[in-house]
């Protein structure tokens, strides 16, 4: 109340008690509507995702990532701090072709920025609340690449996103736009024929001569898998790995052999699958077989 208006309806000594009291009012309500004005709670993301670059050159990628988040402590509770990131062991990188007519659309692992090194790697990233910005790095073989786009309401996925290179070390790949999703954990029972263990690598229809029942479980980021073997090789198999995403690489050994396999799961024209890779020799993984959900009896 202005001081010209206030004398003409109260005298000095009625005025001040009412002005202290309404300025203490007023600083006891407006550190209520301070305290009712919480900021937005930071979303938890961590887990499986799958980011799908399509870049302005024409590849498509695959970055299949087992996402962490870091924990800060906030009244003695630990809660999402929102910075995001993935070891070189939590990511990989399938080059998906999704024009194929065959029965999966990768075409290989590793991406299209060769050749294939250990340097991978997501983060440093952040994520503030769902339907904000969302922003991290990644490095696939060495070249880094910045991204931007915007984490969904429903902290599910990310939307609008676009890639670029930092450094232009990559002719195959300058950038383009990217989107990404969680992911399920991998499960279920596949089926199809599968290259022999014993064969380094399978060419021909025909050379696919082991019938294979595949079991797939999933727990804190490990894939167990159990492999069925009629025809070439009669054995049951017990194999397991890290996954990543919805990549996964499986150990296990046959006949005191260490064996070593790389998977990718996809939907395809409504069928789920399995792309195998056999990498026992990492420096020429070899396509084994795709095995498929059996249809409903």
């Amino acid at each position: 109340m202005p001081k010209s208006i206030a004398h003409n309806f109260f005298s000095r000594k009625v005025l001040a008690p009412i002005a202290v009291a309404a300025l203490a009012w007023s600083l006891l309500s407006c550190s209520g509507n301070k305290a009712s004005l919480t900021p937005p709670t930071v979303p938890n993301i961590a887990g499986a995702w799958e980011f799908v670059a399509i870049s302005s050159n024409g590849p498509v990628t695959g970055i299949e990532v087992a996402l962490t988040e870091g924990q800060t402590l906030v009244n003695a509770v630990d809660v999402p701090d929102g910075q995001i990131a993935a070891s070189s062991t939590q990511i990989a990188y399938v080059s998906i072709n999704p024009n194929s007519t065959n029965p999966i659309n990768i075409t290989g692992f590793g991406g299209p920025c060769g050749p294939v090194t250990s340097v991978n790697g997501l983060g440093p990233g952040s994520v503030t609340a769902p339907n904000a910005q969302m922003t991290f790095t990644f490095t696939e073989n060495g070249t880094v690449f910045n991204v931007y786009g915007t984490l969904s309401g429903d902290g599910q996925s990310m939307l609008n996103g676009t890639y670029t290179q930092s450094g232009n070390t990559c002719a195959a790949d300058p950038g383009g736009t990217i989107t990404g999703m969680v992911v399920p954990k991998l499960t279920g029972t596949y089926i199809g024929p599968l290259c022999p263990l014993s064969a380094s690598s399978c060419a021909d229809p025909a050379d696919f001569t082991d019938n294979a029942t595949a079991t797939l479980s999933e727990s804190g980021g490990t894939l167990s898998l159990s492999l069925v073997l009629s025809g070439t090789d009669n054995a049951a198999l017990s194999l397991s790995g890290p996954v990543t995403g919805n990549a996964f690489s499986v150990q296990g050994t046959f006949q005191g052999q260490l064996l070593n396999y790389y998977g990718y799961y996809e939907v395809h024209s409504n069928v789920q699958s399995l792309y195998i890779v056999n990498a026992s020799n990492p420096a020429a993984p070899a396509y084994a077989g795709t095995l498929a959900v059996p249809p409903p009896n």
